[in-house]
């Protein structure tokens, strides 16, 4: 399952964290809101625009 190793938001494309299911505090801030880019600020993030 590919989803599990991705961040929960959607235009993220990092890792989530060990025990978590986004990457940071900004992606899981995102809720259910639908965002164009991520605001992560990961440089390896390729959500970033």
């Amino acid at each position: 399952m590919a989803d599990e190793k991705k961040c929960k938001n959607p235009p993220c494309t990092c890792p989530p964290a060990e025990d978590g299911k986004y990457c940071s505090a900004s992606c899981e801030g995102t809720g259910d809101t639908i965002e164009l880019d991520c605001d992560c600020s990961h440089e390896a993030c390729q959500g970033n625009f």
